[in-house]
């Protein structure tokens, strides 16, 4: 049996759920599993209520009405949106509580009828991805730069982020504090942006300028349609072509090291 390259952590939008996610990522996750990886789906701590949820078109153009007609959809998110509305600013300490638990103990906040496999080993196997969508890639490109410190996780190689924007930082945002959080000299792994050129949620310009923020370690790709993530085969190949380029940068990498390190041998 081949070995597992690694886990790679789904972080869904705002309004879905684990569940919604991993339908709608279906040709992403399938490609990854034939690559050999993990592909593992967390839920966010916020239970939304019908209060915090917008109308069904807006939960269309949010990519979180669920392909049946199900009533019961477990609508969730990372954070209230309503706190960025009132200027408190956003709290992500559950967030990360949330992400700790799944990886200290193995734990994900159930969803009733959706069930992931998880096994005792995986703890054995690195966290070597992030993929966040939305409101979970904005999630996922604040936490990465910081991800050893919080979660004691060092093997991160990349990030991709679908529809993603940089959180308001600026003062008198209520968030000041995550501006810490952003591109370190020390970040080692790579960043995907991609966005849709007709997402009318999250604007070309904010998932542009969120790439403009991590330009010396991210690449940008567009596809030409709205707020979701792109399932044709063409733009899986992309975003797999990329994280495949990785791998075979890092073993260029490790060989040239190999070879000085012989030199210092001989040199000795």
């Amino acid at each position: 049996m081949t070995e597992c390259k690694g886990r790679i952590l789904f972080f869904h939008g705002f309004t879905q759920s684990a569940s919604l996610f991993y339908a709608k990522t279906s040709a992403l996750r399938k490609r990854l599993i034939k690559l050999n990886y993990k592909p593992v789906y967390l839920n966010g701590p916020v239970r939304l209520t019908p209060s915090d949820l917008p109308s069904r078109d807006s939960l269309s153009k949010f990519n979180s009405v669920p392909s049946s007609s199900d009533e019961e959809t477990d609508y969730r998110g990372w954070w209230f949106k309503r706190n960025l509305l009132s200027g408190e600013g956003i709290k992500l300490d559950d967030s990360i509580v949330t992400i700790r638990d799944y990886l200290e103990n193995g734990k994900i906040i159930p969803e009733e009828g959706f069930q992931q496999e998880i096994d005792e080993n995986d703890k054995n196997i690195p966290v070597v991805g992030l993929v966040g969508f939305s409101q979970g890639a904005c999630l996922a490109g604040i936490i990465c730069h910081k991800f050893n410190e919080f979660f004691h996780v060092d093997s991160l190689k990349f990030v991709i982020l679908y529809s993603g924007f940089k959180l308001d930082t600026s003062k008198g945002s209520g968030q000041e504090m995550y501006d810490s959080y952003f591109p370190t000299s020390e970040d080692k792994f790579k960043i995907l942006h991609v966005y849709g050129e007709l997402d009318t949620v999250v604007e070309a310009s904010r998932s542009e300028a969120f790439y403009e923020s991590t330009k010396d370690i991210s690449t940008l790709l567009k596809h030409p349609g709205g707020h979701f993530v792109p399932n044709s085969k063409l733009m899986i190949d992309q975003v797999t072509n990329w994280i495949q380029s990785l791998d075979i940068e890092q073993k260029k990498e490790e060989e040239e090291e190999d070879i000085m390190d012989m030199f210092d041998k001989i040199g000795h």
